[in-house]
């Protein structure tokens, strides 16, 4: 198992990793000049995901959050009466 700080370290790279991809994917690539049938372009999805992805799992961790203060309100509420 892990220690907190490597997992720390994983969770980091990865988190960094994401970010470049990301941001090669959205800032950078629609601006060169390559053809479609480039190998780099095949490392990535059509640009239309690049903003429909973030935003389902936006609204998924949005709506997680509002569920779980929900709940806790509600069996605060329960226990109260």
């Amino acid at each position: 198992m892990a220690s907190n700080a490597q997992l720390g370290k994983i969770i980091l790279i990865s988190a960094i990793a994401a970010f470049f991809y990301y941001f090669f994917w959205v800032a950078v690539l629609p601006f060169m000049l390559i053809d479609e049938g480039n190998p780099i372009r095949l490392f990535f999805p059509p640009l239309k995901y690049a903003f429909i992805v973030p935003t389902v799992f936006g609204v998924i961790f949005l709506g997680g959050i509002a569920a779980f203060s929900f709940y806790h309100i509600w069996s605060l509420r329960l226990k109260r009466d």
